[in-house]
């Protein structure tokens, strides 16, 4: 594992350290690793929901992408 620096306003620390107060991390470093793993998750449920709009609005394909190809190379 990597060990990185960053540097923090006073009120992310005082809130990290709340988290650990709370039991919902041990440590800070767990704490931050917890809310960055939260953030791709986040962004990949986002992903998710933006690709659906997209097929929704015909603006994606969908199907067998081998079917798909067989089509393009055909247009």
């Amino acid at each position: 594992m990597t060990t990185i620096s960053v540097p923090m306003p006073k009120d992310l620390i005082e809130f990290v350290d709340s988290i650990i107060a709370s039991g919902e991390a041990e440590n800070r470093a767990q704490a931050v690793r917890k809310a960055v793993r939260k953030m791709r998750e986040q962004i990949e449920i986002n992903d998710i929901f933006e690709a659906s709009r997209q097929i929704r609005q015909g603006l994606a394909y969908t199907g067998d992408l081998r079917e798909i190809l067989k089509k393009r190379k055909h247009a």
